[in-house]
């Protein structure tokens, strides 16, 4: 039997992630712009619930595109939080219209997401000094915040940062936590 993180034997669905995408390192700005919302709405909610509703937001935030979300005007918004097919919740909705606008913006100043998040990173991927990976994401919180960006703490940014594969924190036992090394 293969040695999995302990959290995703908890359904398929869970399994499905862990197994294909959790810690997969990803430098394509839309998927870390995917990932960082989608840690966003999680906030206060199990990941399972997030994995269900997914497609929808998906759907719902044109593929994560931040150009295409940050040109939603605030009859689109409004549309957004009464959507029962997403987690509406507006100041969440709110947040991730805002950071798109932010992102938008800062590629005017030949600024990235990828830049941000992977400059200096390379060695957390083998290091697994939580000192370590803690500093690196209070830096990367602060950095965001200071940017701009909405609903960025400590919490919501390690978890983007380990679903990014920027931090591998598969369990030590797990077979992933090697082939992603």
């Amino acid at each position: 039997m293969t040695e999995r993180c302990s959290w995703a034997a908890k359904s398929t669905q869970l399994l499905l992630y862990h197994d294909l995408e959790w810690g997969v390192p990803t430098r394509d700005e839309r998927q870390l712009f995917e990932n960082l919302s989608l840690e966003i709405f999680q906030a206060g909610l199990n990941w399972q619930l997030v994995l269900k509703y997914r497609s929808a937001l998906r759907e719902a935030f044109m593929d994560f595109e931040p150009e295409a979300i940050a040109a939603l005007r605030d009859e689109q918004i409004d549309v957004l939080c009464v959507d029962e097919t997403i987690i509406r919740n507006r100041q969440k909705i709110s947040a991730v219209v805002a950071n798109a606008k932010v992102l938008v913006a800062l590629h005017d100043l030949d600024w990235s997401l990828t830049e941000a998040v992977w400059t200096n990173a390379v060695l957390l991927q083998r290091t697994h000094e939580t000192d370590v990976c803690a500093r690196f994401n209070a830096d990367l919180v602060h950095t965001l915040s200071h940017l701009g960006f909405k609903r960025v703490g400590l919490k919501s940014c390690y978890a983007f940062l380990q679903a990014s594969g920027v931090i591998n924190d598969h369990e030590t036992d797990c077979y992933r936590r090697l082939e992603l090394l």
